[in-house]
């Protein structure tokens, strides 16, 4: 147990005052100490304030049950992304490429020959984000070639994989742009449902393979929910190419039966009202997704955003006739 574990009191005599100085002082350690100084307590309480009363409990109870969600966000800040991307890069692809490397030298411990061998896949290999250029996905490559010291070469815009060529007559025909390319690499922040990795090997990756047959696609995620990357694994041409550096059971659902930040919940907060709570305001700030989309009601955001898997109530912003302040902002796709 963490020494912020230690600030939740779970005795029967435990007032809520005393869970509320507790998650508090959790919070205002968690700002200071993992946060980056984002949500000091003046902050925190104008996020509360959203909180009042229409969930049909008392506003002091469900600001309670609010505070002890936010003192549960994990808060992935820009050394830790860095340290992650590292990882995605050792751990998720230059292994599995030296295995590979080695198999097809039939086993070789020639580490002179291993060493050779993975230089030249690593040349007809290139990076990329998942998205746009303006998306989580691509912004991360920048990182990623800092951390892993790549060089840049080896990194390609998505729109830069096909070339059009129109003949003289109007024909036009899309080709590869660089035929010696049989490897590509795509980096993701988080992976929820997988619904992006999805579309994206419908759109993109279905032309690409029409192409190039032979072609070897990576997806490779810091987080991902292990029911999105099944789904990935399982309906997209990535397949088993696959990865993420943390996968998140069904326990990281902060609303669930089984969820992790409820084996040590500190006195006077109860699973059903911290889920009604969550929930009727998810409703009314993002009525298709109260509990985040696909309901993988997470509580994880990164310095460069916050992803919509996680609970509305964290990021929304609301409407005119809905306001809401956030407790960690998110800047959503807007088409």
């Amino acid at each position: 147990m963490s020494d912020l574990d230690d600030l939740l009191p779970g005795d029967a005599t435990t007032t809520p005052e005393d869970t509320w100085a507790a998650l508090r002082e959790r919070i205002t350690i968690l700002s200071e100490r993992a946060w980056e100084n984002r949500n000091t307590w003046p902050s925190v309480l104008a996020w509360l304030r959203n909180f009042n009363g229409r969930s049909g409990f008392d506003p002091e109870v469900e600001q309670l049950h609010a505070l002890f969600l936010l003192s549960q966000f994990l808060f992935i800040g820009g050394a830790e992304t860095r340290v992650l991307l590292q990882a995605v890069f050792r751990d998720l692809f230059m292994v599995p490429l030296i295995q590979e490397v080695r198999r097809d030298l039939g086993g070789s411990r020639d580490c002179q020959a291993v060493a050779q061998g993975v230089h030249a896949a690593l040349a007809r290999t290139r990076f990329l984000g998942v998205g746009n250029p303006s998306e989580s996905g691509v912004h991360l490559l920048y990182y990623f070639r800092q951390e892993n010291a790549l060089p840049k070469d080896l990194f390609l815009d998505p729109a830069a994989m096909f070339t059009t060529t129109v003949t003289p007559d109007g024909v036009t025909s899309r080709q590869i742009a660089d035929a010696n390319i049989n490897r590509y690499v795509f980096v993701d922040d988080v992976c929820g449902s997988g619904d992006t990795a999805i579309k994206y090997s419908r759109n993109v990756l279905t032309e690409l393979a029409s192409l190039l047959p032979d072609v070897k696609l990576h997806y490779l995620s810091m987080f991902a929910t292990k029911a999105g990357m099944e789904r990935v694994r399982r309906y997209t041409r990535f397949g088993e190419n696959s990865a993420a550096v943390f996968e998140l059971d069904e326990t990281y659902q902060c609303l669930s039966e089984r969820s992790r930040i409820l084996h040590a919940k500190p006195a006077h907060i109860d699973p059903a009202t911290l889920a009604k709570v969550a929930l009727t305001y998810g409703a009314l700030i993002c009525p298709a997704h109260p509990g985040g989309f696909d309901d993988n009601q997470l509580l994880i955001g990164f310095q460069h955003n916050t992803p919509d898997n996680t609970l509305p109530i964290i990021w929304g912003e609301g409407s005119l006739g809905m306001p809401w302040t956030p407790a960690f902002k998110r800047y959503p796709k807007l088409i």
